[in-house]
């Protein structure tokens, strides 16, 4: 019996090892994305951004204009790992 699970563990161990080696090789022959320039995504600086309607957490509805107060609006859109 100590026999066949050393067997065991031994083929466990080698099909590991085998898929760690298949999966780093795959890795590094797939290209490297190419990545947007940051810069340029979304509205720029001193831009204005156009008017929107937005549920906030609470499910009220929110404007752009209900949101900007008399020194303006900065906006921070924040991702969180629970969406």
């Amino acid at each position: 019996m100590p026999n066949r699970m050393s067997r065991i563990i031994a083929i466990a161990v080698v099909c590991a090892l085998y898929s760690l080696v298949a999966q780093s090789t795959a890795q590094q022959s797939s290209p490297q994305p190419i990545l947007p320039d940051v810069q340029k995504l979304g509205p720029q600086i001193g831009t204005r951004v156009p008017d929107f309607t937005l549920l906030d957490q609470k499910g009220q509805s929110r404007t752009l204009a209900s949101l900007t107060g008399p020194k303006g609006l900065m906006l921070v859109f924040f991702r969180s790992a629970d969406w």
